[in-house]
Formats: structure tokens, sequence, C-alpha cells
């Protein structure tokens, strides 16, 4: 089994390691973690993607060497701490159930996991049904996830590997996952005067009638998935202007566009332009540029039938008594690792189940509860030591 204790353990000493991104980045949890799997007479191989930043890597062999891999991916970066926090973003601090610090559900408590499940099979001398494969990677936090660009552009994924990232899903089968489009919109006008306003042209007024008319269009969008819901439009960074006395003859917003099948990222940044262009002509001297922002994230899904897909439904029946739950507050709106390789490959054995909620995670004082934790341990042993065959049918009653 898993142990528990060394599982919160391992999370409040990874939260204690400062690896935000932009920030201090991963170096320092990288060289931990490979500290950690060394301790086990491990070894852990180092993939660069930067200077200073490495994926790695840790296998443990099972008895089908050529069996599709039970591969786990979990990144290492967390988000800036921010403001707004009444305990130590840094502390690892346990209250009522809950364990609090920035990156506490997204995601170095599923992180943690993999590491105790790594350390189960060893200590217990468990050889697994298949090669169980870690990545520990940089960047996910980031435009444009290098970490897994990496793992795909390194030939270190296998077409048939079965690839389950770990991330705050509030322990629920996220099997879908949300396109996302980034990109960045700016707004040229002319300066003047505030006192004499009307001889300039305001670019952020320009941009805010913009950003109003997208908030529009994007509620009118005809397009409601079953699983992932409706598109979202978020305005996360907007700048311009040099004084308040004049008028702004520059404004720029970083925009983030969530979309669902059958929209692709193309079709989210032919809206911003299609708009952006319709406003502009209404203003004398006004003009606009857009920049995409970030990799290319279409919208993905993971098949009914992929070997990790029924691995999960099963353990989580055996060790709950239910099947997970699949939609509604589980975190589909983000996008993972495991949606990215996904998206790069074509893979559709990708997917999501982890401690903590998507609710929970970027937020001032985030936390995972502990709960979460136990029945992740739970669940990853169960399906590392009952791992399916590749040819084995999914049982009667099960989706196909």
């Amino acid at each position: 089994m898993i142990d528990i204790d060394t599982v919160v353990s391992d999370t409040r000493s990874l939260i204690a390691i400062d690896s935000t991104n932009p920030g201090r980045l991963e170096a320092d949890c990288a060289d931990w973690i490979e500290r950690r799997l060394h301790g086990l007479g491990l070894d852990v191989i180092r993939h660069p993607v930067a200077p200073g930043r490495d994926n790695l890597q840790v296998t443990v062999r099972g008895r089908d060497r050529g069996a599709p891999r039970f591969v786990l991916v979990s990144h290492m970066d967390t988000v800036p701490i921010g403001e707004g926090w009444t305990r130590p973003p840094l502390g690892g601090e346990i209250e009522d159930g809950l364990l609090y610090g920035r990156g506490a559900c997204d995601m170095k408590a599923g992180l943690a996991l993999t590491l105790g499940l790594v350390e189960a099979l060893v200590t217990t001398g468990t050889v697994p049904p298949v090669d169980v494969v870690a990545f520990y990677t940089v960047d996910e936090e980031a435009p444009g996830m290098r970490g897994a660009h990496q793992l795909v552009a390194s030939g270190l994924l296998r077409p048939d590997d079965q690839i389950l990232a770990p991330e705050p899903s509030g322990m629920r089968l996220r099997i879908a996952q949300m396109g996302l489009r980034w990109l960045t919109l700016r707004v040229h006008g002319r300066m003047a005067h505030a006192g004499r306003a009307h001889l300039g042209t305001n670019a952020a007024h320009v941009l805010a009638h913009i950003v109003t008319e997208l908030e529009t269009v994007f509620d009118a969008l005809p397009f409601d998935d079953a699983i992932l819901g409706r598109p979202r439009f978020t305005t996360g960074v907007v700048t311009g202007g040099v004084s308040t006395n004049v008028v702004p003859a520059s404004a720029e917003a970083e925009l983030d566009l969530r979309i669902v099948p059958p929209l692709v990222p193309e079709d989210a940044a032919r809206i911003v332009e299609n708009v952006a262009a319709r406003v502009v002509r209404r203003y004398e001297d006004a003009s606009y540029a857009i920049e995409l922002l970030g990799a290319r994230r279409p919208p993905v899904r993971a098949s009914d039938d992929a070997i990790v897909v029924r691995a999960l439904r099963a353990s989580y029946e055996r060790e709950t008594g239910l099947p997970p739950g699949i939609g509604g507050a589980d975190g589909h709106e983000a996008y993972t690792d495991s949606a990215m390789i996904a998206a790069l490959t074509g893979s559709t054995s990708a997917t999501v189940l982890g401690p903590g909620a998507t609710d929970q995670a970027h937020t001032a004082d985030e936390y995972v509860p502990l709960a979460d934790l136990e029945l992740g341990a739970r669940l990853l042993w169960d399906m590392a030591r009952t791992w399916p065959s590749a040819v084995e049918p999914a049982r009667a009653g099960e989706p196909s």
C-alpha cells in the first residue's frame, strides 16, 4: 500500500519549495524529487527543456515490457503566490483535514501521490503488470507548456501509452478537457490632452468596447457540450495609457478564450479578429493587432475504451462502491499536460483524475483535502496492481 503519512509529508515538503512560474521555477523542486527517488535506489533521467529546467523520468519495470505503459505526468511548477493569503503560502499548514499552500492541489499533492506509488512498488517488491513511468515536467503553468512539448518532441512517449495526470479534479474523472486560445489584442489610437479629448482617439475606450462586444458574442455562441458546457471568455490582463490627463494612444489586453467542440483555437482567434475589426471601423485613426500567445490548445477527449479510463473506473468502483463522477465542477475548463500531449499526438488515452478541486487552484489559501490524498493513494495502488490487459474487453454495462 501507498503510505499516506509519507504522501502528506512529501506534499508539505514540496509546498515548501518555491517553484513559481514565473518566479523561482522548477530547479529546486526537480533536485528534491531526484534525491527522493535516488533514495529508493532508482535511476532518474533528466531531459533538458531550457537552461536550468529539466523534465524528470523514472520507471518501475513491469511483467509485460511490450504492453502499453501506465504513464503518470505531474508538473513541478506553480502559479505565482499572489496576495490575499491568511496562511503562510509555503508553510504546508494542516487544519480541519485540509492541507494549505501554493501548489497544494495544483499539483504537488498529485505529484506526491506518484512518488508514493513508486515507493510502494519498490519497497514491497511488487512487480506491476506493465511498466509504470512517472514524468515530472516543467512549464505547465506557462503559455508554451514546454515540458509537455519536450516529452512529445523527444519521442519519450509511445503511441500506446496510457497517460494519467493526477491534477486537481475533485477526484472526478476528467475525461474531456476544454480547448484554449490565449492571445494579446493591441489597440492603437491618437494621443491628446484629456481636456481636449475630442482631438484624440482613446485606445483604452476602443479596447473596452471590443471586450464588451466579445462578451456578448461568446454568450451567444450556440455550443453547449454535454461534458464541457459552454465556451467562456476572460480578459486576464489590461494595460495602457501614460497619465490620467492624457488620452491613451495605445492599450492592450491578454484574452483567455475557452472553447468546446466543434470550435478549434483558430475559430476563437477569428471571433476576436471579426469583433475587433467591426469595432475599430467606428473610430477615426484607430487600428488593432492580434498576437497569438502560447501553444495551440484544441479540445480533447479520452476514449471510454482507453485502458487508463477502464482501469480508473474499475479501481474507483472497487475502492468506493460507486462509479467516478464525470462532468460538473471537476476542472474540465483547465488545460493540463495530458491535454497538451493528446493535442500534439492525437492520443485518446490521456486523462485526468486527482486530489483537490480546480476551484481552489490558483487562489489565495489554496488547499487540498487530506481525504482526497487518501482516496488517491488507494486508487493508484489498485490501478498499478490490477492493470487490465490491452485486449481485455470492457465489462458488460461499461461504456464502449
